[in-house]
């Protein structure tokens, strides 16, 4: 018989990791971490119970199964690969959950990285944003084996609902496409909401009636979230969409699928984030 999962392992506590990490621990399943970037959410784990190590190769030695929620596919090549990685310290019947967005591909050569070892690699990523990640109801779509999943499902439950995609890769297909529309829908609501202050409403009402009419979205819905992060300079978290954008239209271009508003958003986020008109 299969092992449980019962320990857990967290690497990549950012804007929506720490959340989630803080999640898991919560609801029962005892955490091990390491510092990726910043030394604030380690403490805060700390304070909840985390036991902190020096390396990815030591947290997976510890865990029945590793999150990884780091940004881009770099560090998580960094992360499962590099010196000290993670994949040293896999264990038969252990598991990788690739909750961050990275490259389908990518995905596949950790997944077969992970079976060499006996153990189970899943991508995972999540929808929702950080309110998602604190209420523990991000949506996660899951790619990767269907019958070992089960084992990992009251783990991955602590963060969120999961939507199975298929094989491995899918559940970053199934990612990226909200993406799309996030990203998209982003950038329209701000041209949309401009066009109605140069016309003399203000940007107050055009919200709230843009919520409840058919105009509206997750992005108008939390159109005070989005907003924040439209600073000067902005965070490095809104420079994450570039990353996003580009994975879809390298998917587009090989299949030969046109991406044209994709491509376009995509040279927006490479400029400063998008303003809002001042009242006329």
């Amino acid at each position: 018989m299969a092992k449980e999962i019962k320990k857990a392992g967290f690497i990549g506590m950012g804007d929506i990791g720490l959340p989630m990490a803080k999640n898991v621990i919560k609801k029962g399943f005892p955490t091990t971490i390491t510092g990726h970037k910043r030394r604030e959410p380690i403490d805060e784990m700390k304070a909840l119970g985390a036991v902190e190590v020096k390396t990815p190769r030591e947290v997976a030695q510890a865990s029945d199964a590793t999150i990884i929620m780091v940004q881009n596919d770099q560090q998580a090549e960094e992360v499962i690969f590099g010196h000290e990685g993670l994949i040293q310290g896999i264990k038969p019947e252990d598991g990788i959950l690739l909750m961050g967005t990275f490259a389908p591909d990518f995905c596949r050569k950790v997944a077969e990285a992970a079976r060499a070892k006996g153990a189970d690699a899943f991508d995972a990523p999540v929808v929702g944003a950080r309110m998602g990640a604190e209420a523990g109801t991000l949506g996660i779509s899951v790619g990767g084996d269907k019958a070992n999943l089960e084992r990992f499902r009251r783990l991955l439950e602590t963060m969120g609902k999961i939507t199975y995609c298929g094989d491995i890769g899918m559940g970053q297909i199934v990612k990226l496409a909200n993406n799309i529309c996030a990203t998209v829908n982003a950038w329209v609501l701000v041209e949309a909401v401009n066009w109605g202050i140069r016309n003399g409403a203000s940007e107050e009402l055009l919200i709230e009636h843009i919520k409840n009419g058919s105009g509206s979205s997750f992005i108008a819905q939390n159109w005070a979230w989005i907003k924040s992060m439209w600073t000067d300079p902005p965070p490095p978290t809104y420079y994450v969409g570039v990353k996003d954008m580009n994975h879809v239209l390298q998917i587009g271009m090989a299949l030969r699928q046109p991406c044209h508003y994709t491509a376009m958003t995509c040279e927006f986020l490479k400029g400063p984030p998008p303003r809002i008109l001042p009242a006329k």
